[in-house]
């Protein structure tokens, strides 16, 4: 089956390629940084429903900020964090 599966240079060619992504897909996703489980914020700004998602991401932010610099949440970290602990 993998023999056929790789019998002819384009079908290897569309493997490796599909394999190649599906790794850095993976890989980024596990090292994207993400908020700590303990940590919830809210912006305490209010934006309207329509607001351009760069206005909404920007009050997010200044609620994390405000929120880390109280000390009520820690950095953000890579995924699995604790797997290299």
């Amino acid at each position: 089956m993998i023999a056929r599966l790789l019998s002819t240079p384009r079908r290897r060619i569309t493997v490796v390629l599909t394999v190649t992504a599906a790794v850095v897909a993976f890989g980024s996703w596990v090292l994207w940084p993400v908020y700590g489980s303990s940590c919830v914020v809210y912006s305490g700004a209010y934006t309207p429903m329509n607001a351009p998602k760069d206005e909404v991401d920007a009050a997010v932010q200044r609620g994390y900020d405000k929120a880390l610099a109280d000390g009520a949440c820690g950095p953000k970290r890579a995924r699995f964090h604790t797997w290299t602990r």
